[in-house]
């Protein structure tokens, strides 16, 4: 076959610049989706895609989430979180860490949370000889523009 198949797998204690970029949108710009993966109540995994989150510092994430959400459950429960993030051209990674609510109710919406992640682990999945070429992306509906511009706003604002 001779096809080289390998990974670049190396890990960090934080973010790369590229991805810190990928993660940190000015505004109230939606992020690239991230998966996040928790474990519930069963121990059994469990993933749900974000926009909301940003890259606050290389070492710090944050992120909204609904008080009903599984997400919000398990994090509370056990604060145990991986992260993963595909954006082209180059960039798949999964973020080990922990987290914590900061923020109970959101004034612009209490039926929401804001979250931080302490940046444990950062391991570069991206396969040799391979790159990204499109990206999930999301981005709100016209009716619900203004309603997650101020939630963006706001979580931007926590610990300010």
């Amino acid at each position: 076959m001779g096809d080289k198949q390998e990974t670049q797998t190396n890990t960090t204690t934080e973010l790369p610049m590229n991805v810190f970029e990928a993660w940190h949108k000015p505004g109230n710009a939606i992020s690239p989706v991230a998966i996040i993966a928790t474990v519930d109540s069963d121990r059994k995994p469990r993933t749900a895609p974000y926009g909301s989150l940003r890259a606050i510092t290389p070492r710090l994430l944050r992120l909204c989430s609904l008080h009903d959400h599984d997400t919000y459950a398990n994090l509370r429960r056990n604060g145990q979180v991986s992260v993963s993030l595909l954006s082209p051209p180059d960039i798949v990674v999964s973020v080990r860490g922990r987290a914590r609510v900061v923020k109970q109710h959101m004034i612009h919406d209490e039926n929401f949370a804001v979250l931080e992640i302490d940046v444990g682990e950062v391991k570069n999945d991206m396969a040799y000889g391979l790159e990204i070429d499109s990206a999930i992306t999301i981005s709100a509906q016209e009716q619900f523009q203004s309603w997650y511009e101020g939630i963006m706003k706001e979580m931007d604002r926590v610990g300010s």
